[in-house]
């Protein structure tokens, strides 16, 4: 089955840190070693409470941590499911932020895309990191390397999502309560023959994008959300299929969709 991953990143964490250079390391430590705790329990708390009333609750595992990046996985069982699961997690972006950051200047951003590790990607332990409570298993893959090329697109307050994501989020009952934009695109090393590849972010449909005034003075990416509406369900299955007739005509590569069943 294929996996969803989910990377929650700090923003502004480097000159937040540089703050403290040659002071006491507590300074900053704390608020790292709070979000790296409580972060992924308020993440489980949030999905216990949205699948509440289902049969089964979506198990959210941490996957690895990389500087101020912390790094879920999980296995969605269905286009909805997954769909909730990513309003979840902007859900709880915000507040954790509410709760952590109101008097810092620090933000989180969030990227999600999935990986089929039976087809191109694959999973495999790391015995020098296993220890008696189970086997760390690492995951490689180019739809692995994808999720990190399109993080660097994304930006506090909404989550960047891949076209597998995307697609899988139109074919879901609860699409509605998703708001995609599509923030232009760009060539990615090693992704689409050079193709440039759509920028996508997601919002829930019930909010709006809450960037500070000084963050869109910073980034004319941010700016232009700020003027932008949410792109149609026919325009995005329309770029869907127009990336898929590309693969298939110009490198004769089909792209399947990926299916949670």
């Amino acid at each position: 089955m294929p996996r969803l991953f989910l990377s929650v990143d700090m923003a502004g964490s480097t000159e937040f840190k540089a703050r403290f250079t040659g002071q006491d390391a507590d300074g900053w430590l704390e608020v790292f070693r709070t979000f790296f705790s409580s972060f992924p329990l308020m993440l489980a708390g949030q999905i216990g409470f949205e699948f509440l009333d289902d049969d089964a609750t979506p198990s959210i595992d941490v996957w690895k941590v990389m500087g101020d990046e912390v790094v879920f996985a999980t296995e969605p069982s269905g286009a909805e499911e997954l769909t909730s699961i990513l309003l979840v997690l902007q859900r709880t972006m915000r507040m954790y932020e509410a709760r952590h950051f109101e008097e810092l200047p620090l933000r989180l951003k969030g990227t999600a895309w999935l990986a089929d590790v039976d087809g191109p990607n694959i999973q495999i332990e790391i015995p020098e990191l296993s220890s008696k409570n189970g086997a760390h298993i690492d995951y490689i893959g180019p739809d692995i390397d994808l999720g990190f090329r399109i993080s660097k697109f994304s930006r506090p307050g909404c989550l960047t999502i891949s076209l597998d994501v995307l697609e899988t989020v139109l074919s879901a009952r609860n699409a509605a309560s998703a708001a995609v934009y599509i923030m232009g695109r760009e060539p990615l090393k090693g992704v689409l023959f050079g193709r440039p590849y759509p920028i996508l972010w997601m919002l829930d449909a019930e909010t709006a994008f809450d960037f500070l005034p000084w963050e869109v003075d910073a980034d004319p990416l941010m700016a232009a959300a700020l003027r932008a509406e949410p792109a149609s369900i026919e325009g995005l299955r329309k770029m869907i299929a127009d990336m898929r007739l590309y693969l298939k005509r110009m490198h004769g590569r089909d792209w399947a969709p990926v299916s949670l069943a």
